[in-house]
């Protein structure tokens, strides 16, 4: 989505200072006042009690005109929420890491009417902070229904009940779940979804939870380009024989991390000439401690190819 829009000179004025290492007051900050107030009730409820920074430098960069973000103090610095707008000052883009959205944020932020993306790493409650992780589980989202939120990078506490939300959100065009609590069963409510052309999920290699059957389902999304499905064992006649619907539509699929005998990425391959496919040698799913996992649940016949070919 490009979202490069010729910035007021006042804004443009406050990029300025900010490079030269001004802090500017609140009343200052360049965001829309309706949205600045959801932002701040973030902010308030994560504890993100830094003063907010225009145009700040290093991770995340975000594709918008105008940024601030809202960190903690201190050690707490990469406990941030980088906040992107277009020219009107209002919120395009929510892009951050360590826990930023509960489900009632969601509530909040279905008020923020330009909202395209959603980025947040690790969307889970600290262990030490007694706070319930079914509280950041997703499934706030549902108040997103009528938004018109194109993408979504979210995981950790995220399970079935958040991807039954997900699945409501009829404008999404790109979904990454990361590390989450998902299985094939929460997949499910993706069936047919009418927008969806990204679609990526990981499992830290957990048995029982995304596996290839969840291959059935995504072989139903029509629009469909590129898929990843990683940190899990897969096999041509278990899962990917399903994504032949998708032949002349699937550009990309991405297999990092995931146990698959090469013989079945060649068949996969076959029914899709031309299609990219991503995969990771026995050596690396091995070293990977989000991965390796695997080796506890996959077939015989895959086990033995990982532990033959691992010095490789």
């Amino acid at each position: 989505m490009n979202t490069s829009i010729r910035m007021p000179f006042s804004v443009g004025m406050m990029l300025l200072a900010s490079v030269f290492g001004e802090q500017l007051q609140a009343e200052d900050l360049p965001v829309h006042p309706d949205d600045l107030k959801i932002v701040r009730r973030i902010a308030a409820h994560e504890k993100l009690d830094a003063l907010p920074v225009p145009a700040p430098r290093g991770w995340p960069q975000v594709e918008a005109p105008v940024t601030v973000r809202f960190a903690g103090a201190g050690d707490r610095s990469r406990h941030a929420l980088t906040v992107g707008c277009n020219e009107d000052g209002r919120v395009t883009h929510l892009v951050g890491n360590g826990p930023l959205l509960c489900n009632e944020a969601f509530a909040w932020i279905a008020g923020m009417p330009e909202l395209r993306v959603i980025r947040i790493d690790h969307n889970i409650p600290r262990p030490q902070s007694g706070v319930d992780h079914q509280l950041y589980d997703g499934s706030g989202l549902i108040a997103l229904k009528d938004s018109k939120l194109e993408e979504i990078k979210i995981g950790h506490a995220f399970d079935d009940d958040g991807m039954a939300a997900l699945a409501e959100l009829t404008s999404l065009r790109v979904a990454w779940i990361g590390h989450s609590r998902a299985t094939d069963a929460g997949i499910a409510h993706l069936a047919a979804h009418p927008r969806l052309e990204q679609f990526k999920i990981s499992s830290q290699g957990r048995p029982n939870c995304v596996t290839e059957k969840c291959l059935a389902t995504l072989a139903t999304l029509p629009k469909l380009r590129r898929l990843g499905l990683q940190e899990t064992f897969v096999t041509y006649e278990g899962g990917l024989k399903h994504l032949a619907k998708l032949t002349g539509q699937l550009e990309f699929v991405s297999l990092k991390m995931t146990l698959v005998l090469p013989a079945d990425v060649e068949k996969l391959k076959a029914d899709h000439p031309g299609l990219e496919v991503e995969t990771s040698t026995p050596a690396e799913i091995l070293e990977n401690p989000n991965a390796r996992g695997v080796a506890r649940w996959a077939s015989p016949a895959a086990v033995k190819y990982l532990q033959s070919r691992s010095a490789e």
